[in-house]
């Protein structure tokens, strides 16, 4: 009788106290939409994406969009990410870029300067901080003169803003660029788009929650436990055990 309860108080035990370790993933993704707009005439070819202001003194901001809730499962937790830009030219001003969430649709292949869709019209033109992107800064980057990738590096906003879209999809309108020193001469900078040699990048990582497993036990041999349980893979598991149940600690 007393090995039957040892037996009870193992298998109790074990189903409570079997812990899964939490699957790490991670994704690199190109964008589904990015579009320069633009006050300069003609504006860029479609394989640049232009952000600051020409020697004209013409402003250039450049919209961004990935396809979060496709390419990751919906119960993920993002735990960091990046965005990666390769600058083409060399530009002859420094200047610190921002990153913001964009706060309303806009067409990837005919917003401009005035339009955000063929019809519907930016709060003013070029779009406004507050209304049409968020007051918040997502992140910043700053670009030197050198031609080569540019990275905005994970923070606790740019995770927020993927966390966000993932849960809510239809919130996703991606990012806007903009210069902080948008009307000095020469911070004009251009990156590869889509369509150009070193698209952008966004990569993310995130972790999954594990299911919890589904012990069986199996029948007594020559007096030693036996179980099974279903095992996911890129997991690490472990079974815990006490003989008493009334202890506290694991």
């Amino acid at each position: 009788m007393e090995f039957l309860r040892q037996f009870i108080r193992f298998v109790l035990l074990l189903c409570f106290g079997f812990c899964a370790g939490a699957y790490a993933g991670s994704v690199s993704l190109n964008p589904v939409a990015n579009i320069t707009i633009t006050q300069k005439s003609p504006p860029p070819p479609n394989t640049d994406l232009e952000v600051g202001t020409n020697g004209k003194l013409d402003n250039s901001r450049s919209l961004i969009k990935f396809d979060i809730a496709g390419n990751i499962p919906s119960n993920a937790a993002i735990t960091s990410a990046t965005l990666a830009l390769y600058k083409v030219p060399p530009a002859p001003v420094n200047s610190m870029f921002d990153l913001r969430a964009v706060l309303v649709s806009w067409d990837g292949t005919k917003a401009s300067w005035n339009n955000r869709l063929t019809s519907t019209a930016w709060s003013a033109p070029g779009g406004v901080v507050g209304a049409d992107f968020s007051s918040n800064i997502t992140q910043t980057n700053y670009s030197d003169k050198k031609s080569g990738l540019h990275t905005f590096v994970s923070n606790s906003n740019l995770v927020a803003n993927l966390q966000n879209w993932l849960q809510n999809p239809g919130t996703n309108f991606g990012w806007v660029i903009i210069s902080e020193s948008e009307g000095t001469a020469y911070t004009v900078r251009s990156y590869y788009s889509t369509q150009g040699a070193t698209p952008p990048v966004l990569t993310v990582q995130y972790t999954l929650p594990a299911a919890r497993p589904v012990l069986v036990t199996l029948p007594l041999t020559n007096r030693i436990f036996r179980f099974s349980f279903n095992a996911e893979s890129n997991r690490t598991y472990t079974a815990q055990y006490i003989g008493n149940l009334s202890a506290t600690n694991w």
